[in-house]
């Protein structure tokens, strides 16, 4: 490709980019074409890896492959003919802009990268394949069917998934945004599509949003506030580590769920950082849901997390808001919608805590089982004893 780059140079001047047609892709190319490409590639079998929109030596030899065992001339450039046959083969149409559907890996490849991306949380894991670019009225393909597949399972869309996306997909998209608490334009954007991946996504005959109380407002100092409430601790402004005696294991449905309410404040302390950072309580489902108190908080915690907003989740200590210390997996990747408005936070975050294997294998198969290995291999570092399920 290097080579033909050079030639058509010389003959003439002209770039590669003028040399093939619009919407052809090659080596050399860096493009959410080329992100949605591989990604339909890796769903056949044809590349392996992530996709990064990178059009490299592996994409190409991948395209070659594919043309090879298609009848097509295998010159490892993607024109018209091989990209409608590539979507074609991965289940889907072709993208028709940058907005339109992408083609998404399956359940069992997400399933083998779950430890590295939720997109991933929880029982929805990967259900857009870790692609988030906005899908709307027009937009068509496998991401559009998973997204109908994802609104009637929650009961806002009635009939088959056809993966094409109407007026009847954007007014359930519309309903569960309000549901949701996010602003209800009906474009399926990187917050609803985040929020609909969510084990915490509301159904459609929930009485409220997901994580949603009667006072759904918190004034700029949202920290001071849970503080004077009674029973609240005051947030801890150094990092402060339990002594070995004090954590309990602690399962989240008998034990921990019940104790806990609607802006209360937990602790959490991240042992191989020493960071520590305090987490208002926004909702409880089967896991917790929580913002960071303050921009301070949001801080530590991001130095915890190697100074980037991740999925991967960390074996934490958490002392609850009544003084009891145990522990969790919690991830930094602000998503959906939160009630602080100063703490440099856009949503909120999930804390897992302990749960049968049986139980999250059956309801959240994916990023909830993550978790619970965290969980449990923590428990081992530190007692040495195996959690029975």
């Amino acid at each position: 490709m290097a080579a033909l780059a050079a030639l058509l140079l010389a003959l003439g001047g002209a770039s590669p980019a003028l040399a093939y047609r619009e919407g052809t892709l090659y080596s050399g190319v860096h493009s959410e074409a080329v992100k949605e490409m591989q990604t339909a590639l890796i769903q056949l079998g044809y590349l392996g890896g992530t996709p990064d929109g990178i059009f490299g030596t592996n994409t190409e030899n991948a395209v070659k492959k594919f043309q090879r065992g298609n009848g097509l001339k295998a010159d490892g450039v993607a024109g018209a003919k091989t990209l409608e046959l590539i979507y074609k083969k991965a289940g889907g149409a072709a993208p028709q802009n940058e907005t339109s559907a992408q083609p998404a890996q399956q359940t069992q490849q997400t399933q083998q990268t779950q430890s590295a991306q939720p997109a991933q949380n929880a029982q929805a894991a990967g259900l857009f394949g870790g692609t988030y670019t906005t899908l709307r009225q027009g937009s068509s393909g496998p991401r559009v069917t998973a997204l109908q597949q994802r609104l009637i399972a929650l009961g806002y869309l009635s009939g088959s998934a056809d993966g094409k996306f109407g007026g009847a997909t954007k007014k359930a998209v519309q309903a569960f945004q309000k549901k949701s608490g996010l602003k209800a334009d009906g474009l399926a954007g990187k917050k609803t599509l985040l929020a609909l991946e969510s084990d915490a996504a509301p159904a459609a005959g929930s009485s409220a949003p997901a994580g949603e109380s009667p006072a759904n407002t918190v004034p700029a100092d949202a920290s001071a506030q849970a503080a004077a409430a009674p029973g609240v601790p005051t947030p801890t402004r150094t990092a402060t580590a339990p002594s070995g005696g004090e954590v309990k294991l602690l399962h989240w449905f008998d034990q921990v769920k019940p104790s806990l309410k609607t802006r209360q404040i937990m602790y959490i302390y991240e042992p191989s950082s020493g960071e520590g950072w305090n987490l208002m309580i926004y909702s409880c489902g089967r896991h917790c849901d929580a913002e960071p108190c303050t921009a301070e908080d949001t801080a530590s915690m991001l130095r915890a997390f190697g100074g980037k907003n991740t999925w991967n989740q960390k074996a934490v200590y958490v002392r609850l808001p009544n003084g009891t210390w145990t522990i969790g997996a919690t991830h930094d990747m602000p998503h959906m919608s939160g009630r602080i408005k100063d703490n440099n936070f856009d949503g909120h975050l999930c804390v897992h805590f302990l749960r049968t294997m049986s139980e999250a294998l059956k309801n959240d198969p994916n990023y909830g089982v993550s978790n619970q290995r965290t969980i449990r291999s923590f428990w081992k570092s530190i007692t040495g004893e195996d959690i029975q399920d």
